[in-house]
This record gives C-alpha cells, structure tokens and sequence, in this order.
C-alpha cells in the first residue's frame, strides 16, 4: 500500500453525507491532501503513509511532512479545521494539534486505529462536530 491507495481506501469508507475532495495543487506548495465538508463544518486532512515501521519500539516515526505544509496547517488550523494523518499498514493515528510531534514506534501502536475509524472519524467531525462520544476514536494524539 501506499499513500494513495491509503487515501482511498478511507475515503471508499466515507459516509455519504461527507463531501470529499482530493486536493492537487501543482501550484502552491503546502496545500493539505484533502479536504472534508458535512452538515456542521469543513475539515483538512495532510496525510502522511510510512510504508514500514521501525523496528525497534522507542525510534520515531519519519514522515515527510514539510515546512510548508506545517505552516499551512497551522495558519488554517485558526479559522477551520486541520488534522494530519499518518498512516502505516491497516493503521493510522489522527493529531489535531502540535503536528510537529515526533512519535515513536510504540507510541503509534498503543494510538492507532483502523482506516475504517479514521473515515468515522472525520464523519463525526464534519456532520456532528464532536467526538467526544465517539470512545474507541482517539482524536488528538499526546505525546508521552
């Protein structure tokens, strides 16, 4: 799998309420990979797919998340929001804050969720605009 068919794979499990749109911006740097709109508000989504993890549980995750795209995501994460995504076999764990946190092997294991509850994820998000009712998401991610 890849980035792209990590991407897929998600927005094939969107609920059809969600409008989805993958985002190709040839001209400006920076621009997140999609964008998210429901009922209650819009969302944007930088993902990020890591084709194997580490083997040893405390190495951090590299991802290829550039300057641009940290400061897109947080200039817009003021007026709408933002999430990266960071995604790796089946898995992947959702931050909403702090995208620049690095995050280990073992810290990702103990935080991710399936692909299937990331597109639920972004449903409540968008249509209901909470997740706090939502116990087996994990929303924001807290380094430790």
């Amino acid at each position: 799998m890849n980035e792209h068919s990590f991407i897929k794979s998600i927005h094939n499990s969107l609920h059809p309420d969600v409008y989805k749109w993958k985002i190709h911006d040839t001209y400006t740097g920076g621009v997140p990979d999609a964008m998210y709109a429901g009922t209650h508000s819009v969302l944007f989504v930088e993902y990020k797919y890591i084709k194997t993890l580490p083997k040893r549980n405390s190495t951090n995750l590299r991802h290829s998340l550039s300057q641009l795209q940290l400061n897109w995501l947080n200039r817009v994460n003021q007026a709408a929001q933002t999430a990266l995504i960071i995604g790796a076999e089946n898995t992947g764990i959702i931050l909403v804050s702090d995208f620049s946190t690095n995050i280990s092997k073992m810290n990702y294991i103990e935080k991710a969720i399936t692909r299937k509850a990331i597109a639920e994820w972004i449903y409540y998000k968008t249509c209901r605009g909470d997740v706090r009712d939502r116990p087996n998401l994990t929303p924001s991610f807290k380094p430790t």
